[in-house]
């Protein structure tokens, strides 16, 4: 009985010690880090790249890009196919450039996608956007990500969609924003 209560009082004073001294990312008891760089607000890191056609693909400073990280065994970037294509189909012609990089390889229907199809076979692309699970979604607007999306739920889709209507109508005020 003396050794368990010792034990349950050495855990208390540990972690009493952990909360005073630790930084202010673990003083709220919780691990609390921040989201990934780069990030909203943050400049957006530019590349060129083969698509899975063979033809190069760019992402500047100038130009808005939809730019998403999935693998092709997960089902959450499985998932977000359809309403990306949707999207791509949607905002075609209007100045935005859709693009998905796997992490892995890309799936064998990957050229007749509505949208740019990369495949980050040596893992640059998704270091360069520390890339740590996928999907990972960047909206992005003359090189400045506008946009972050972590994980997939069909809400990401919606939210997306008006938030590229925004973009665009601020950018083109004379059009107005953009509806189907």
């Amino acid at each position: 009985m003396k050794r368990v209560a010792l034990v349950a009082l050495f855990v208390v004073i540990a972690a009493v010690a952990y909360r005073s001294f630790a930084g202010a990312e673990t003083g709220t008891g919780t691990l609390t880090l921040p989201q990934p760089a780069p990030n909203v607000g943050q400049k957006a890191p530019s590349f060129s790249a083969k698509n899975v056609a063979g033809k190069t693909f760019k992402l500047s400073n100038k130009g808005t890009y939809v730019l998403a990280f999935w693998d092709s065994l997960n089902m959450y970037s499985t998932s977000a196919r359809p309403g990306f294509a949707r999207l791509a189909k949607e905002f075609k012609g209007s100045g935005v450039s859709f693009a998905v990089v796997y992490a892995g390889n890309a799936p064998q229907k990957a050229d007749s996608a509505p949208y740019t199809v990369l495949q980050d076979s040596s893992g640059n692309l998704t270091s360069m956007y520390n890339v740590k699970r996928v999907p990972r979604l960047f909206l992005i607007q003359d090189g400045k990500i506008k946009l972050v999306q972590n994980g997939y739920t069909p809400e990401n889709d919606k939210y997306l969609k008006r938030t590229l209507e925004k973009s665009l109508s601020r950018r083109n005020p004379d059009k107005g924003s953009k509806s189907p």
